[in-house]
């Protein structure tokens, strides 16, 4: 049959359905890290902020990087930091 009908949809809204919850909005990045210089055996820190407070995981390729001696992870809120310790080439 290559008849094609209409359909029409009564809806009834309810009002409490359309309320937006702040904790159904997406999680975005407010200010994205910028590349950043330094000198072999000092340290750097990367900020991050986002549109709301949320667990931050900081990765360098496929690993996850771990609070060590290595690096400093702190966060406070939708402020996110890491500090890496000792640079060398490998941390680039």
């Amino acid at each position: 049959n290559s008849q094609q009908s209409l359909v029409h949809f009564s809806l009834g809204l309810i009002p409490s359905l359309f309320v937006l919850h702040p904790s159904a909005l997406p999680i975005l990045f407010q200010e994205e890290m910028l590349n950043k210089e330094a000198t072999e055996g000092q340290a750097v820190t990367l900020h991050c902020k986002l549109s709301k407070s949320a667990p931050v995981e900081w990765r360098k390729g496929n690993m996850v990087l771990k609070p060590s001696e290595k690096y400093k992870i702190e966060q406070e809120g939708p402020f996110a930091e890491l500090t890496i310790q000792d640079l060398d080439l490998a941390d680039a």
